[in-house]
């Protein structure tokens, strides 16, 4: 919801920039419909680009059609988002106003901003106020502390400003290992950097806000998450280390709700697939209601009995980050859908709808990570997947890694044996003095980068849309490679 009122030309430089990080290339004509803008928008929105980033920036192609993009590997997608977000006005002016600061000639005056613009910037955060029954009267804005420390957590992580939530090194080292001990007991879970960081981020909003502002859950809330193993050794875990956080036993369950709405990697499928039945367990299979979501989901989208596995893997994180209504504001990548797939979007809005006033709930649904959601289920509907093979994958997620298993399972033929092993980097597979023999590696655009295969290892960069021309190019080759495999 807060991306709605986010400049629209800030968004739209936003969403380019992580599909350029990612792909490298773009449709000019794809991007213009899934942001709603014409060509020459998207034109002058690469130029801004260009410009911007000219410094990390390693080469940059533009036709008529198309874009192709190489940024420096060195740069961070999270850094260079970050930069383009921090332009927003909206966000900075709602960040002082969040903090305090409510005298608007002040905050034009911080932020150098005209006095008809800070005024039309109030206006928006009174407009989002209402939208969420936060305006209690005409110039009046209670937000509850849940929906405030999630829109301070939020701002801090899309534009890195951290005026809300100061670094505190010794919360900040508590929290990190508080995080190795998460990984260490449960699955030999992952955090990516960019999930920790949140995580670490808001322990230390967490320990800022207790001394100022109690935050509460129900009883319900509660008991759900007591019965999971997570919040159980989430407790052991403050009680064990020589932590210097978690003030009282409410700020355990906001500190349950960060872990608990984060995605983590496992790079040992038989962990993984342990790691994903217990959850399962504890998220949807413990209430029938939310396996008749699943399942009604399911069926409306008529998504194919054999991918039921890829189905509740991408449909558990999304119910995870509902625990106590805390999805509205979780932060993540811009997901967009093209036409096609915007009749699916609907048809799932409606029935969280239509779900949510039968069970009688007041959950406010993520837009974005609805639509993150419909791209992984319209991937789903679209294939079916039947046998078995073998081959190593560099993937950015286990969803990813158990997509690209199957569609290679299906589509390539009965030369290659598929690794069990995660991956997440290619370092972590190109180094020959681990691999005595030659062999083939499908690595996630995102994960990509080029000249380093080596006469041991072939590589070939892979999407998901892309899948299948991916393994068209590799049947094509597996005769030479079959020879260089066994010479």
């Amino acid at each position: 919801m807060l991306e709605r009122y986010i400049e629209k030309n800030i968004f739209r430089q936003v969403y380019l920039c992580q599909q350029l990080y990612q792909k490298k290339e773009v449709s000019l004509q794809v991007m213009a419909e899934r942001l709603n803008v014409c060509t020459i928008t998207i034109d002058n929105d690469l130029d801004v680009l260009k410009e911007s980033f000219e410094q990390e920036i390693l080469s940059f192609e533009r036709t008529r059609n198309s874009c192709k993009l190489f940024f420096d590997p060195a740069y961070s997608l999270l850094e260079l988002t970050q930069r383009l977000y921090r332009r927003s006005d909206f966000l900075r002016v709602l960040n002082d106003y969040l903090i305090g600061n409510t005298r608007w000639s002040e905050i034009a005056e911080k932020e150098f901003l005209s006095t008809s613009k800070i005024y039309q910037i109030r206006a928006s955060i009174f407009s989002f106020a209402e939208e969420l029954g936060y305006l209690h009267s005409e110039h009046q804005i209670k937000i509850p502390e849940k929906d405030l420390r999630y829109l301070l957590l939020a701002i801090a992580k899309y534009t890195g400003e951290r005026s809300a939530i100061p670094y505190n090194k010794m919360i900040a080292s508590s929290a990190e290992e508080l995080i190795n001990y998460v990984e260490a007991h449960f699955f030999a879970r992952d955090y990516p950097t960019s999930e920790r960081e949140i995580i670490i981020l808001g322990i230390q909003l967490s320990c800022q806000r207790a001394r100022k502002a109690a935050i509460t859950f129900t009883t319900k809330e509660k008991s759900c998450a007591q019965e999971t193993p997570l919040f159980k050794l989430l407790r052991e875990g403050v009680n064990t280390l020589d932590s210097t956080i978690c003030v009282n036993e409410e700020e355990l369950f906001f500190i349950y709700s960060l872990f608990n709405a984060r995605n983590y990697l496992c790079n040992n499928l038989e962990l993984l697939q342990k790691d994903f039945a217990v959850v399962y367990q504890n998220h949807i299979k413990r209430y029938p209601e939310i396996e008749d979501l699943l399942q009604e989901i399911r069926s409306s989208l008529n998504i194919p009995f054999e991918n039921e596995l890829l189905l509740k893997k991408a449909f558990l994180p999304f119910i995870r980050s509902t625990w106590a209504d805390m999805q509205l504001f979780q932060p993540d990548l811009i997901y967009l859908v093209d036409k096609e797939q915007r009749t699916m979007y609907q048809e799932i809005q409606k029935i969280l709808e239509q779900w949510s006033t039968l069970n009688q709930t007041n959950i406010h649904w993520n837009e974005n990570l609805i639509r993150k959601m419909t791209l992984t289920l319209d991937l789903l509907r679209r294939n079916t997947f039947d046998e078995k093979i073998e081959l190593y994958i560099v993937a950015p997620s286990d969803f990813n890694f158990l997509y690209y298993r199957q569609q290679l399972e299906t589509l390539l033929d009965d030369r290659f044996i598929i690794s069990s092993m995660i991956y997440n980097s290619l370092d972590e597979v190109v180094d020959d003095a681990f691999f005595c023999s030659r062999r083939i590696i499908v690595c996630d655009t995102a994960l990509y980068q080029a000249d380093l295969g080596s006469e041991n290892t072939l590589i070939f960069p892979i999407s998901l849309k892309s899948t299948t021309e991916t393994c068209f190019k590799i049947n094509q080759t597996a005769r030479s490679v079959e020879k260089s495999l066994k010479g």
